[in-house]
């Protein structure tokens, strides 16, 4: 049986970003209360929300995967997650 660790947002494991950002964002929740809902701390609610808005910017200024590496600093992966977001938002 796995442990809590392993079904929170550890490297290419299992994400409830999707989950946790349409609450907040689509749903117009408080991100504390989603921390609780999801079983998150507020510091992970809070990274994953400050990142995605960092991707959207700069996907907005410029949808290249490359540039948003640099200008984020963020592995092109998880920048791949949050594109992916981004285009089912605006959907």
């Amino acid at each position: 049986m796995p442990h809590t660790g392993l079904l929170h947002d550890i490297g290419s494991g299992i994400s409830h970003k999707a989950l946790i950002l349409r609450k907040i964002i689509l749903e117009k929740k408080d991100p504390a209360d989603v921390a609780r809902e999801t079983n998150h701390s507020q510091k992970a609610v809070d990274r994953y929300l400050n990142d995605y808005h960092r991707v959207k910017t700069a996907y907005m200024h410029n949808p290249d995967i490359e540039y948003i590496h640099l200008v984020t600093n963020l592995s092109k992966y998880l920048i791949k997650q949050y594109v992916e977001i981004i285009c089912h938002e605006t959907n």
